[in-house]
């Protein structure tokens, strides 16, 4: 089964609403700021219109041949920073260890250098995630010096995490 990278678009609202349930419940190190179950199909078609048409955002799933949504990868302006995008990156189980993250995590690269108005691309990555942050390193990011931390995961522990970036034109 082929699975393809692409932008996001309003047609996929209601298919991301439910990859993005999956992947809450797969994971405890992929975490959204606001609840899924608040947010209506029409409101998040309307936020992926707008993320879309920004130079600063974007939104890209990964897509079976069937049309089912297997993976999501975003680049979000920071609020205040309009030329430093905040990234995530999460795969179904099911789908991991294929080279989805490391696809998605290309086609932001690209669209950072060729489209976006960002100079830099930043995240946090728990610790003990040790395949995300090899992922991350092989792409070009780089661990921030002293910005380790503790966040809450998704089952409302606190863990290790840090900062790694990815400045444009490096």
């Amino acid at each position: 089964m082929e699975v393809f990278v692409r932008p996001a678009d309003r047609q996929d609202a209601v298919k991301l609403m439910g990859l993005l349930f999956q992947l809450q419940d797969e994971s405890s190190t992929f975490m959204i700021a606001q609840d899924p179950e608040t947010i209506e199909a029409t409101d998040e078609a309307d936020n992926i219109d707008i993320l879309q048409t920004t130079t600063n955002n974007i939104m890209l799933v990964s897509a079976t041949e069937e049309g089912q949504l297997v993976g999501l990868a975003s680049a979000a302006a920071k609020p205040g920073q309009p030329r430093v995008a905040e990234i995530g990156v999460a795969v179904l189980a099911d789908y991991q260890g294929n080279g989805l993250a490391q696809a998605m995590i290309s086609e932001i690269l690209n669209w950072a250098i060729t489209f976006s108005s960002v100079n830099q691309l930043v995240l946090t990555v728990q610790t003990i995630n040790e395949i995300a942050i090899h992922i991350y390193e092989k792409m070009g990011f780089k661990r921030i010096a002293g910005s380790e931390s503790e966040i809450m995961n998704s089952d409302q522990k606190l863990v290790p995490a840090f900062d790694m970036a990815w400045t444009v034109n490096d």
